[in-house]
Formats: structure tokens, C-alpha cells, sequence
């Protein structure tokens, strides 16, 4: 499996099984997993161009490539999970 593959689906796959375990428990667990979604997007993208200035290229552009999918599954996700819930 090619190195950069690897890294794009280590990145991915481990914080959106957390987020999905996070989702089961309840409504507190599916707010945390948007909140905790929201801020490691964060810190993908930043880590991710700071890696690629430091000519870390490869790991770089699968972090930026990560928070990308993150953004695009994990939020949409939380977000249709959330405009069903009944706040009172």
C-alpha cells in the first residue's frame, strides 16, 4: 500500500471511528463528537500546512487531505444527527 494511502486513511479512519463510538452514546456524545470534529479539523488543516512549509510534503498534504474528508463526512454527519434532535 503506498505510504501516502496509509497515512490519508490513518488520519481519517481512527478520529471518525471515535466520533462514531461518541455518536452511540447519546445526545451529550453526538454534541461532544461535533465540537471534538470542529476543532481537529482545526488542527489538521494548520498542522498540516505548517508541515508542508517545512517540506514534510507527503505527511502535510494527508493531514490537509484528512481534514478535508473529516470536514465534508464527520460535520455533515453530525449535522444532519443534530437537526433531528428535540432540544426542550
Amino acid at each position: 500500500m503506498n505510504e501516502f494511502f496509509r497515512n490519508v486513511l490513518l488520519f481519517t479512519l481512527i478520529p471518525l471511528g471515535i466520533f462514531l463510538l461518541m455518536c452511540v452514546t447519546g445526545d451529550e456524545g453526538i454534541l461532544m463528537a461535533g465540537i471534538l470534529a470542529m476543532v481537529l479539523v482545526g488542527a489538521y488543516f494548520i498542522i498540516g500546512l505548517i508541515l508542508i512549509i517545512a517540506n514534510k510534503n507527503q505527511v502535510g498534504k494527508a493531514m490537509l487531505l484528512s481534514s478535508g474528508i473529516i470536514l465534508l463526512v464527520g460535520l455533515s454527519t453530525c449535522g444532519i444527527i443534530l437537526s433531528g434532535l428535540s432540544i426542550r
